[in-house]
């Protein structure tokens, strides 16, 4: 299991714009491949997992409005969310 600080992840919304630059960042992240939700159950083996999006407003923009939701609810389900909207 990689490590990382403070058990905290950031992803920048302006860098994640679509479902398959998120997978390829959490690939890259967590050295496991993750093509799609399914695969976010490796996020429960970080106890009290934080991840932070900034730039919310454009994370996932070029997916339809309930990815954003969705990926969301599904993220929370094994850590916890904090987004911010300023822009």
């Amino acid at each position: 299991m990689i490590q990382l600080p403070n058990n905290r992840l950031i992803l920048n919304g302006h860098r994640i714009l679509c479902l398959k630059d998120l997978y390829d960042y959490l690939t890259k992240k967590f050295k496991n491949e993750i093509k799609s939700e399914k695969d976010f159950v490796l996020l429960s083996e970080y106890k009290d997992l934080k991840i932070a999006i900034w730039h919310a407003w454009s994370f996932l923009e070029k997916e339809d409005k309930k990815y954003h939701d969705k990926i969301i609810k599904e993220l929370s389900k094994y850590c916890e969310i904090k987004q911010t909207w300023i822009h």
